[in-house]
């Protein structure tokens, strides 16, 4: 059934798509009329249905991160979802707003980060894309922190990025793949920087792990990989949120302070039980026992070491 609210005169479509400029997605907009995208992503719908994406997501809340025109905010309304996209710049710098009214869409579009999601302001999620993302952040596990913060137990995250697998950038600008170098390296978790714009002349482009690295950032998250397909350059992964609670204490305490206010009561892990190794044994072990951590916090001991060591400088 045709929605009313969208436009179906072949000229109009064709005129504001024109007269919209530059576009980054492939989005047809009507029968027969495909906005001129630079980016063939209508080719990478097969591959995430090959992973496991839904032909239906009805009654699923889904979130398209780094929405650009929106071709997957679109893809997944059609499917069903209730879609929140979200990208750093105003829905009329993109072709977004042009689609979203041709097309009479009701993605609820916001102008924010990946780094700021938070389930406060979002709410949870059952699916999540963020493709195309990973190696333009300066800090992508951050990022993958966030995701999984506004993602129900259960929920599946479709990541795809430029990885290394198959394209390394050597010293002298020249390009291989990691089984020439050494077949071993597709088994160790590696990234690669890209320093100024060394990466296809884009500033924005910083670093790109290989299929394993990816992998390990997405567990050390709190995901679990579940399918996952590498092609020259880049590659795609289907991962389902999990609970893991060790994971979930060190992502916590690599937030402290950025996300909360400096609270002294929380542990210094090295000083948790089972932390450090018997054959170095504790950094306090040589500390007179009134300057020695109790069970009643790393530095319950603060105030009177402080008046022990003014008592003797006088």
């Amino acid at each position: 059934m045709a929605n009313p609210h969208c436009i179906t005169d072949p000229e109009e479509i064709r005129r504001r798509i024109v007269a919209h400029g530059r576009w980054w997605h492939e989005i047809e907009l009507a029968p027969g009329i495909v906005t001129p995208g630079d980016d063939t992503n209508r080719q990478k719908l097969p591959i995430l249905e090959e992973l496991g994406l839904p032909s239906r997501l009805d009654g699923a809340r889904a979130l398209d991160i780094g929405c650009s025109d929106g071709y997957f905010s679109f893809e997944l309304e059609k499917r069903g979802a209730d879609v929140v996209a979200i990208d750093f710049v105003e829905d009329t710098a993109t072709g977004f707003a042009v689609a979203r009214e041709i097309l009479g869409s009701r993605v609820d579009y916001r102008v924010d980060n990946v780094y700021n999601l938070a389930p406060g302001e979002y709410g949870e999620f059952d699916i999540v894309f963020f493709l195309g993302v990973l190696y333009h952040l300066r800090k992508p596990l951050a990022a993958l922190d966030a995701i999984r913060s506004i993602m129900k137990t259960g929920a599946e995250l479709y990541v795809a990025t430029f990885l290394i697998d198959e394209h390394i950038v050597l010293p002298n600008g020249e390009v291989t793949t990691l089984e020439n170098l050494n077949p071993q390296l597709h088994e160790i978790p590696l990234w690669q920087a890209y320093p100024g714009d060394s990466l296809n002349g884009d500033f924005t482009n910083c670093f790109a792990p290989n299929m394993c690295a990816l992998e390990v950032a997405l567990t050390e998250a709190q995901f679990a990989v579940e399918s996952s397909k590498v092609l020259p350059g880049g590659g795609f992964i289907r991962a389902t949120a999990v609970d893991n609670k060790l994971a979930a204490k060190y992502q916590k305490l690599d937030g402290r302070i950025h996300d909360t206010p400096f609270d002294p009561n929380v542990p210094y892990y090295l000083d948790e039980e089972g932390s450090v190794h018997d054959l170095t044994g504790r950094r306090t072990d040589n500390l007179p026992s009134y300057a020695r951590p109790t069970d009643k916090g790393i530095f319950p001991w603060s105030r009177s070491w402080w008046r022990r060591l003014k008592d003797w400088l006088a």
